[in-house]
């Protein structure tokens, strides 16, 4: 009970106090430290890289390689092309081998040399020589690479070269 006095008047005034107390928790109460969660993130983690080294095989890695080869190949003689019109360039694809051609040799070039030789267990089809004019364009060619699964690599008519 509270006695508040004013000058000459006096005031009693109830007000209820309520103190709130928290108790610590037991002891004995079941609960992960740091260090064991820690552990348990470091073994999921560990798991996880051993899981995914199983899923993707070096073969899929030779196969994206490969696609990636032809799509680089097909755009440096797109650019060549473009840039020297004087030329012929053209990009021959056989079944293991991909080849730029200049006026109908290979091309080498500040350390890279062509034909680029594939692994015996991929195949690319159809054969096919890839001609591109002075502007980039070419004529629709869809490319397949094959180890296991097949990829596709499509030659727009505007120049544009990505799988599809």
């Amino acid at each position: 009970m509270f006695h508040l006095v004013f000058q000459s008047y006096s005031l009693i005034v109830n007000f209820p106090i309520t103190v709130s107390y928290h108790p610590k928790p037991p002891v004995n109460q079941a609960a992960f430290t740091l260090i064991e969660l820690i552990v348990v993130v470091v073994i999921l983690a560990i798991l996880a890289s051993y899981v995914t080294s199983r899923f993707s095989s070096s073969d899929s890695f030779k196969q994206d390689t490969i696609v990636e080869q032809i799509i680089s190949a097909g755009q440096l003689t797109q650019q060549l092309s473009m840039n020297d019109s004087s030329r012929n360039f053209s990009l021959s694809i056989q079944s293991n081998q991909i080849n730029l051609l200049a006026d109908g040799t290979s091309f080498s070039a500040a350390g890279l040399s062509f034909p680029l030789l594939f692994d015996s267990s991929v195949t690319v089809s159809p054969t096919s020589t890839i001609n591109f004019n002075s502007w980039g364009s070419t004529t629709p060619t869809r490319i397949s690479v094959q180890l296991g699964t097949s990829i596709n690599i499509c030659f727009e008519a505007s120049g544009l070269i990505h799988r599809c």
